[in-house]
């Protein structure tokens, strides 16, 4: 591309020579035939001389060459006035005499009365040829411009040169043509008429030239101004910019600045295609003629399409720049205009859309939107390297297959970042807000009824907000893998909220894992954790590590037939949690504790099915329930039982601890190797009633109470009833027996002992009496 303004002059040097030097050639011809009259020649008849016809002209204070004329012959035409030249060699000296134009052409016709010199046959010509050169040896020639054209008329008075007839020029590093063309030398004006067409080769192979079509030419000197209309294309390479009344400006002889109306321009190479247009656009060049800079003013628009995705970048303003590069095409040095940054400003707008491909999924429409938006290509300009924003951005994903999210990120500054192909690697984003709409089949979490009781939006929108935000893309596909979400955190979907200080979601599985001081609340309760993973899909939670939960009571319990407290929501912790099936299956692991109130259970393991109203512990189980009857003043009674493992249902209130059992309560302890503990419903009825109705324990029951004044008794059995309401115990199975510290020991079939007095009723094997040892006082 190096110096596109040269073959713009050539064309104005064609004309201005053609004209020029033989208005030169006119002048010193007038000039001789003042001082010395030239012979007449009659009509009809040929004037010639065996060394030609000379004429020469020298600056008469330097001495320097202005003009020197050579013709074969002159011919005296039946117009007086008219004189028909033949063989014309002219050479025209610059200023300084150090270079010449040089022209040819076999016959012209000069007309003395109207100042008008005409040439219907061929004219060339050759410039700028140094002094020391010939220009009629055609070597020589070669390394100069060389101009052809026909059908040139010159004015004398006014020095305009005109031709309607086709011209083309030659130069060392191209070519070029046009129909029609005139000269005005007072104004340095060159004016091509039509079917304009230049060719600029420069320093690389004839492939990569520039080539320049246009309607009309207007070529201002002075001004190093070019205007084409009514539209102009430039071609160079895979680049074509067109557009509608261009004005390219020269500086020194090279091609610095184009400007042109609803101006468009393509580039094509392999398969990706790259489109650009404005309603005024500015292409501006370096020293050598690349292609630096293209600015769009008004309806800036850039498209880029290649086989995976088509990506359209509009704004008010946008600024395209390239990187020139050299590279060896068939062993020689070639520079290329590769687009290296685009920046589009005012209302600016990138939409990605992908294409279809085969074995890939569509991945969704990607549009950002933002006052700025910079998007930088790879070196070589093949491939999208990033498109980032400086200041507040919007991402929209919308789907293009039904098992899409539609998700809007909101932020303050954001960055994509592309790998291999222009398929983007990273998103990152600042201060971001996300909006996602789930489709159908993937939405989980449901809204609660509206304020007329009717169902409210069964797939209400998740929304996040965090100080920082990383999405990384499955690669070659341009579809999100996960999204990490740090600073900050918090989540909204539904009823359910969350928060924490860093959040990862695995799109392909929707699920959710949030980290450090995790909290997760919904209408079912909530969680706090160090880490809480969300299954969004089915709505399962893993929690780890410094558990604590409160789970809402069950709304679709019967009333009172929790081993709890039903009407109150249950508090738990553990080292770690699980939700399964809508939260309806419960499961802590590690040093679990549940409570309500002061009705607490630890173990090991707790797990809790709130459909089947089940409840299994296992592990250094300790369950602790207090009586409902209080008294005011008295502190609480307790029913402490502890064994290796529990089973409870609510269908049938039984409580069932195996392994080795042991029960607290007020002073009294019962172990046994097993225990049915039977919780007393809560109704309105009994609601001053012990938690514990009755209990049953079997095998090796022992039974120990502590009396005042230091008195105990203690009871064995392979069997032992328990009944609350009437504190009363009863021993059978095996050999019961009663101890007392004070009155000794009894024996029977079974013994029932009553701690409120004391009492103790004793019944015998038939046949068989019981057996009481007195002790002695």
């Amino acid at each position: 591309m190096r110096r596109i303004s040269v073959f713009l002059a050539f064309a104005a040097l064609l004309v201005v020579v053609a004209v020029g030097y033989t208005l030169k050639l006119r002048i010193d011809k007038a000039r001789r035939a003042h001082l010395a009259p030239a012979p007449q020649i009659p009509v009809g008849y040929e004037a010639k001389s065996p060394n030609g016809w000379i004429w020469n002209k020298d600056d008469a204070q330097t001495g320097k060459p202005i003009v020197r004329m050579r013709a074969d012959s002159a011919e005296a035409t039946r117009d007086p006035s008219t004189v028909e030249i033949h063989g014309l060699a002219l050479r025209l000296y610059n200023k300084a005499a150090g270079s010449y134009t040089y022209i040819q052409c076999g016959k012209a016709f000069f007309d003395e009365k109207s100042g008008l010199l005409k040439s219907d046959g061929q004219v060339d010509i050759v410039m700028n040829v140094p002094a020391d050169k010939d220009a009629a040896n055609k070597d020589e020639a070669a390394k100069r411009v060389r101009v052809t054209t026909t059908g040139v008329t010159y004015e004398t008075k006014t020095g305009k040169a005109t031709t309607e007839q086709a011209a083309s020029f030659i130069f060392p590093k191209g070519d070029g043509r046009a129909i029609g063309a005139d000269y005005d030398p007072n104004t340095r004006t060159l004016h091509l008429k039509s079917q304009v067409a230049l060719d600029w080769v420069g320093e690389g192979p004839a492939e990569n030239k520039m080539h320049i079509e246009t309607s009309d030419l207007v070529y201002k000197e002075d001004e190093q101004k070019i205007y084409l209309s009514p539209s102009a294309k430039m071609q160079r390479q895979s680049t074509t910019i067109e557009a509608q009344h261009p004005v390219v400006t020269l500086e020194d002889g090279r091609l610095r600045q184009m400007i042109g109306d609803h101006a468009a321009g393509t580039d094509e190479r392999d398969d990706r295609h790259t489109s650009y247009s404005a309603d005024k656009m500015t292409a501006l060049f370096d020293d050598d003629g690349n292609l630096v800079n293209i600015v769009g003013e008004a309806n800036a628009r850039v498209v880029s399409s290649q086989s995976g995705s088509q990506t359209t970048l509009t704004g008010d303003h946008a600024d395209l720049r390239f990187a020139v590069s050299t590279k060896d095409v068939n062993g020689q040095p070639h520079s290329e205009s590769d687009l290296h940054l685009v920046l589009a400003d005012g209302h600016a707008v990138a939409e990605s859309v992908p294409l279809p491909q085969p074995g890939v999924q569509l991945a969704e429409t990607r549009i950002l939107r933002s006052e700025h938006i910079e998007l930088e290509m790879k070196p070589g300009g093949r491939d999208v390297q990033e498109i980032r924003t400086p200041s507040q951005a919007q991402l929209e994903f919308k789907p293009n297959r039904p098992d899409q999210s539609h998700r809007i990120v909101d932020c303050s500054r954001l960055r994509v970042q592309y790998g291999s192909g222009s398929y983007i690697d990273t998103l990152l984003a600042w201060n971001a807000a996300t909006h996602t709409d789930k489709p159908a089949s993937a939405a989980s979490v449901k809204a609660a009824p509206g304020a007329n009781g009717k169902p409210g939006d069964p797939h209400p929108p998740a929304l996040t907000w965090s100080d920082q935000m990383t999405v990384k893309f499955k690669p070659g596909s341009n579809q999100v893998a996960n999204i990490e979400q740090s600073g900050n955190f918090r989540y909204e979907e539904g009823v359910r909220k969350a928060w924490s200080q860093k959040a990862v979601l695995e799109q392909t599985i929707n699920r959710i894992t949030l980290n450090g001081s995790a909290h997760v609340l919904d209408d079912t309760g909530s969680a706090i954790a160090d880490q809480i993973v969300m299954n969004q899909t089915s709505g399962d939670m893993d929690a780890d590590g410094h558990v604590v939960s409160t789970h809402a009571p069950n709304k679709n319990q019967k009333p009172g037939t929790s081993m709890l407290d039903d009407t109150k929501a249950m508090d738990a912790q553990a080292d770690h949690m699980q939700t399964r099936e809508d939260n309806t299956k419960i499961f802590y692991r590690g040093h679990a504790v549940m409570w309500q109130g002061a009705n607490r259970i630890s173990a090991e393991r707790i797990d809790i099915d709130r459909d089947a109203e089940s409840l299994h512990a296992t592990g250094n189980v300790v369950s602790e329930l207090v009586d409902n009857k209080s008294t005011a003043g008295a502190p609480p009674v307790f029913t402490i039982v502890r064994a290796p493992e529990l089973f409870y249902r609510d269908d049938t209130r039984l409580a069932h601890y195996v392994g080795g059992v042991k029960l607290t309560r007020d002073k009294m302890v019962v172990s046994a190797k097993e225990m049915f503990a039977y919780l007393t419903p809560q109704n309105g009825t009994n609601s001053n009633q012990s938690s514990l109705d009755h209990a049953f324990a079997n095998g090796d029951v022992a039974i120990n109470d502590s009396l005042p004044n230091g008195r105990t008794r203690t009871g064995t059995a392979e069997h032992c009833e328990y009944y609350t309401k009437e504190n009363k115990v009863v021993l059978n199975g095996g050999e019961p027996q009663m101890v007392d510290s004070y009155k000794g020991i009894t024996k029977g079939r079974q013994l029932t002992y009553y701690d409120n007095d004391g009492r103790l009723v004793v019944e015998g094997e038939k046949k068989q009496l019981a057996f009481t040892q007195m002790k002695k006082k």
